[in-house]
């Protein structure tokens, strides 16, 4: 059995990792561990839409859940609260710097998440999704409706999904700008986006996003200039029948019928094939219809 792309990146990224300073370790997501404790009684900024809007105090012992680490501190979701605490006063460094422990949890928990997916991915493989509505919308469509955006002169602007209505194929585009493996598969997808768009307007792709922020989302649609529509990313994790074509690693690009049946996968069972194979029988598709 082939070992999932995204777990391996994840070994190989934290065993290599050494000790970092913040400005240093802001820069680098893919080491963050999920979350810090704060070891003592700390003041922290509370947050709302990205500002300060007061303070509370956290005892020693809580969690935070991290979302962003820049030269402020870390940020992230303690309870209902979302909060920022100066990085000295977690044991951020320490977690980073801890060595094989560290390591070893951190894959624990990447492997946890190949197995928590695998079911849910199971199900959605042995449905046969209803075909579209007479006269109306298809069921892929549908769960869409509302939550796309399209990059539009540098901003994420919404995108109707009125214009999907004569799409008869999807490729989910699972990814994130973090991800190596990603950022080196990314342009071929555009430039084979473009060239099959043209002529197949019934063939559309949608990026899943795996980023830390709608600003890293925003910003990696641009530098990779994706002219396809995306999930926006408040959407991404409200969304588990979208979520369930994503395997346990990205990149990962899965072909589907309007009425969510898959026709192509970056995996076959528990091996991955990667989205190239996807890209392959997406053209093949296309051309006999």
């Amino acid at each position: 059995m082939k070992t999932p792309a995204l777990p391996l990146l994840l070994l190989f990224t934290v065993l290599s990792a050494a000790a970092q300073t913040l400005e240093e370790l802001a820069q680098k997501p893919e080491i963050w561990p999920k979350e810090v404790t704060v070891p003592a009684t700390t003041k922290a900024t509370v947050l709302k839409a990205g500002q300060p809007a007061g303070n509370m105090l956290l005892g020693a012992g809580a969690k935070i859940v991290i979302s962003a680490i820049t030269a402020e501190g870390v940020t992230g979701q303690t309870g209902a609260a979302t909060v920022r605490v100066p990085a000295d006063k977690t044991d951020l460094m320490a977690r980073v710097a801890g060595g094989d422990t560290a390591a070893n949890a951190r894959v624990q928990a990447a492997q946890k998440a190949v197995a928590d997916q695998a079911p849910a991915r199971a199900v959605t493989k042995s449905q046969t999704a209803g075909p579209a509505r007479a006269g109306g919308s298809s069921l892929m469509q549908r769960r869409l409706a509302g939550k796309l955006v399209r990059l539009e002169d540098g901003k994420l602007q919404n995108y109707d999904a009125g214009q999907l209505g004569g799409v008869k194929y999807y490729a989910l585009y699972f990814s994130a700008s973090w991800c190596g493996p990603c950022r080196n598969f990314t342009p071929k997808l555009v430039r084979e986006y473009q060239r099959l768009k043209q002529k197949h307007p019934e063939f559309e792709v949608v990026f899943v996003s795996g980023d830390h922020s709608s600003g890293d989302m925003r910003d990696y649609m641009k530098e990779d200039r994706m002219p396809f529509p995306a999930l926006k990313f408040d959407q991404v994790q409200r969304e588990p029948e979208i979520q369930r074509y994503c395997g346990p690693g990205i990149p990962c690009l899965v072909l589907v019928d309007a009425g969510g049946r898959v026709l192509s996968d970056s995996y076959e069972g528990d091996d991955y094939v990667g989205p190239n194979k996807v890209l392959q029988d997406t053209q093949r598709i296309l051309g006999a219809n």
